[in-house]
């Protein structure tokens, strides 16, 4: 059995150049941006759809990325919210229960990231609100890299998350 041919960039472009020389001519004059276009425009490659570019994005997304995104989503009203009825939904996040850690030591947990997330999602905050409602300076570049990349927090910082969450999630 052979081996599948392999059709990479070089591959289509030969075949522009081949088949469809004034299309080729273009692409090297700069009037067609890009060799994709041009192999979409010939009908060498289909347009991709709108879905297969978020499929794509989404496997290029970090588990960061992914997790806004999906909070974002429940946010906006986009996702259904399952409930037992459908006029009375059930909120998205259950409040946080009292005494319920949202910390490890420094480091925040992924439940109390997605529930700051979400609250900073909705009232359209940013890591420098958030310290500044905390009583913090307004640098709030430590706490936009604990919700990214999970990086350690003061131990007062994550005090005041505590009560911040409290607050808002009433």
């Amino acid at each position: 059995m052979s081996k599948k041919p392999k059709r990479d960039n070089a591959h289509y472009e030969q075949r522009l150049k081949a088949e469809f020389p004034d299309i080729y001519g273009d692409v090297l004059a700069g009037r067609i941006s890009s060799l994709r276009k041009a192999l979409v425009i010939a009908g060498l490659k289909p347009q991709r759809t709108r879905l297969e570019k978020l499929k794509n994005s989404w496997a290029k997304a970090t588990p960061g990325e992914r997790d806004g995104f999906l909070t974002w989503l429940a946010i906006s009203g986009v996702l259904p919210v399952a409930s037992a009825s459908p006029v009375a939904a059930a909120p998205i996040l259950p409040p946080l229960p009292a005494g319920a850690p949202i910390a490890s030591g420094r480091y925040l947990l992924p439940s109390a990231v997605t529930r700051i997330k979400a609250i900073m999602a909705k009232h359209r905050l940013k890591p420098d609100d958030v310290m500044r409602e905390m009583g913090f300076l307004s640098d709030g570049q430590p706490l936009a890299r604990a919700l990214a990349k999970n990086t350690s927090l003061r131990l007062a910082v994550i005090a005041g998350l505590e009560a911040w969450l409290r607050t808002h999630e009433n």
